[in-house]
């Protein structure tokens, strides 16, 4: 007997046993001795606590119970919120057909699964969302009204009235530092003067919540129960010009915008930038798709995943949404390859020439955002960001160029397909790479998070060794518009 295929095939039924006993009105509980009993729990609600503050959750609102260790349960309740915490519960009784009441001890329990119940209980209407690092999700209204916060030059009040939505940043050093995004589009930053946010859920539980457990506070937002809302940056971006291929597994891939080329005049503008950036040259670009963002950990991890490559390292600063750093020339190379072997479309690394298109979004200044640098449009040794000096930001901290297009200013140097030349008069009028035999050196550009301002200019360029990887470089792709 294939004892593997009777064990799924048992499971198989087991789990559908269960789903039809619920639709059927039944409670399910599954103990952790595999042993199952149907019948109805005699008031499944539960009281936790929480690192936020004790709550209750009504049973005729709880949809399901996961039992995990260290007696820490994860309640799932109705209205597709998540709460987890230590019960003040220690058993439960479940009255079955035929049968006298069982009393189960909650040690003995793996999972409660309770079919849906009339709700006399009121649930108020809540317009805000609350998620925590440690996973849970919930709708709850935001009692607290002002936030404070103190950027390196400045301090600034928000009230919760403009405000869309809150991040809480990776602690590296007190106070706490926040990202926020206005209702209009802007962002802001700064260190969070305050210890905790009040807060009062769907069912009447006020929350102390201490800055250290939340993740993020997003306000007067509707959206799917388990969705993270995030800001929508896109609706500037022409829904064709947005791709996104498939991979082979169906999973989508990165995020592109179709760019439509044409004449631009790259190189030092302002007549103030470095010998390689002069004299500033008029090019002629076909149209071709670039990132949005710099290619992140998340992304390149799969990769490493997929091929069997080791994971670079990502200094500490954790990996997700963080641009991956630690990259040569040629990983980059290797993961485009991968990424169009994934997809059947041609990926790579971006001309000079395309980068500074994509980069300078149509303008003529120093920064997409004009001359001066300003404070919080990148992250740079002197931007007056959250992050300068310190570490990477992760993708999409800050505002996009008219393009729509994240952190092609600092953050981190990107890989591009180029040979270096300390001139680019000999380049392609064309924009394609400048390609020299026994190439050693690339060019990378945009800047870096450990590099002043005048690194950061849509015009800098800069050089490394192609088998060369560090803390402050990793790049982003373009996917070519003709069939490969």
């Amino acid at each position: 007997m294939n004892w593997r295929l009777f064990s799924i095939v048992t499971l198989w039924l087991m789990q559908s046993a269960a789903a039809a006993a619920v639709q059927n009105g039944f409670d399910v509980v599954t103990l952790r001795n595999g042993n199952i009993y149907n019948g109805k729990v005699v008031d499944p609600g539960f009281t936790l606590t929480t690192p936020y503050g004790r709550v209750t959750i009504p049973g005729e609102r709880v949809a399901s119970v996961r039992f995990l260790e260290d007696s820490l349960i994860v309640v799932g309740t109705r209205n597709g919120a998540r709460y987890s915490g230590t019960s003040t519960n220690r058993d439960i009784v479940i009255q079955r057909a035929l049968h006298p009441p069982l009393t189960l001890a909650l040690g003995d329990i793996a999972e409660i699964s309770v079919a849906p119940r009339r709700s006399r209980h009121r649930i108020d209407a809540v317009p805000d969302t609350v998620m925590t690092r440690n996973g849970d999700l919930f709708p709850a209204r935001i009692l607290t009204t002002d936030f404070i916060l103190k950027a390196p030059d400045s301090i600034r009040m928000l009230n919760r009235s403009g405000i869309f939505l809150v991040e809480f940043l990776q602690q590296v050093d007190e106070p706490t530092r926040v990202q926020v995004t206005l209702n209009g589009g802007g962002q802001a930053q700064g260190a969070l003067m305050a210890s905790r946010i009040e807060a009062q859920d769907a069912f009447g539980n006020h929350l102390a919540m201490t800055i250290g457990t939340l993740e993020r506070l997003a306000f007067r937002v509707n959206h799917r129960p388990g969705a993270q809302p995030v800001y929508n940056y896109r609706k500037r971006i022409s829904p064709p010009a947005l791709i996104r291929d498939r991979l082979r597994d169906g999973t989508p891939g990165p995020e592109m915008i179709a760019l439509r080329g044409g004449t631009f005049r790259r190189g030092d503008l302002q007549g103030d930038g470095d010998g390689d950036e002069q004299p500033p040259r008029e090019l002629n670009l076909r149209p071709f798709a670039i990132g949005l963002y710099e290619v992140t950990f998340e992304a390149y991890d799969r990769f490493c995943e997929s091929s069997g490559r080791d994971l670079p390292d990502d200094a500490g600063w954790g990996r997700g949404r963080r641009p991956v750093v630690n990259v040569s020339w040629n990983d980059a190379v290797a993961y485009a390859d991968w990424l169009s072997g994934q997809t059947g479309q041609r990926y790579r690394l971006p001309t000079d020439a395309e980068w500074e298109y994509a980069a300078r979004a149509g303008t003529r200044h120093r920064f997409w955002w004009g001359d001066a640098v300003g404070a919080a449009h990148a992250n740079c040794a002197g931007c007056g960001s959250l992050w300068d000096s310190v570490m990477t930001s992760p993708v999409g901290s800050f505002d996009p160029n008219p393009f729509g297009l994240h952190d092609t200013a600092g953050n981190v140097f990107e890989w591009v397909a180029d040979c270096w030349n300390d001139t680019f008069e000999n380049a392609p009028a064309d924009g394609a790479a400048l390609i020299k035999p026994d190439c050693g050196i690339r060019v990378i550009r945009g800047g870096a998070w450990s590099f002043p301002p005048k690194e950061v200019r849509s015009a800098n360029r800069w050089r490394d060794f192609q088998p060369r990887t560090s803390d402050d470089t990793g790049f982003r792709l373009v996917r070519e518009l003709d069939p490969p």
